[in-house]
């Protein structure tokens, strides 16, 4: 049963995806809170190339932004490698604009997981990202038609992102780092 519950979610989630018509702001909001679901709670990984422009540019805190659906598709896959159960939970979604100048939608998401896979930072440390603390993500983006298709052509996104790599660093490598960051400031 609980099979059969987790596929009509997800059916759900698709079909809305396949068949919004983006006419209306509130139509866009619930659209990207059933994308992101695809993508995240069903892991449906190549729908990105459904709605992220081959060009997009998503800019990030630190100045480690992503340029282009393949690096959005990359690092998502790595993420979700080092979390595999990473749930989101969204906090709210709000979209604003027209069918004719296109869209802007916000949104603010709780993240949870444990890092039980590898990492860019090595082995799972088995460490979990909300260990007596949020985890939190926002984003903005803007959605505009690229040759006759609703598309993300634009993400301003910030994340816990210290907290995520904390989890994924091994208590050594969290050490060792400090050390380095101690010398380097002279204390």
């Amino acid at each position: 049963m609980i099979i059969d519950q987790y596929l009509e979610k997800r059916d759900k989630c698709v079909h809305n995806v396949n068949t919004c018509s983006l006419m209306m702001p509130e139509e866009v909001a619930q659209l990207f809170e059933d994308y992101t679901k695809t993508i995240w709670d069903f892991k449906l990984v190549g729908r990105i190339n459904d709605f992220y422009s081959d060009d997009i540019i998503i800019n990030r805190e630190g100045g480690s932004d992503l340029v282009g659906a393949k690096e959005v598709f990359k690092n998502t896959l790595h993420l979700m490698a080092a979390f595999p159960d990473l749930k989101l939970e969204f906090i709210d979604i709000f979209a604003e604009g027209n069918e004719e100048d296109g869209y802007s939608f916000g949104q603010a998401i709780y993240f949870d997981g444990t890092n039980t896979g590898h990492s860019k930072y090595g082995p799972p440390t088995g460490k979990s990202l909300t260990d007596g603390d949020v985890c939190l993500g926002l984003c903005e983006c803007r959605v505009e038609k690229v040759d006759g298709r609703w598309k993300i052509v634009e993400e301003w996104v910030t994340r816990s992102s210290e907290a995520i790599e904390a989890t994924m660093k091994s208590d050594e490598a969290n050490i060792s780092e400090q050390i380095e960051e101690e010398r380097a400031y002279g204390n």
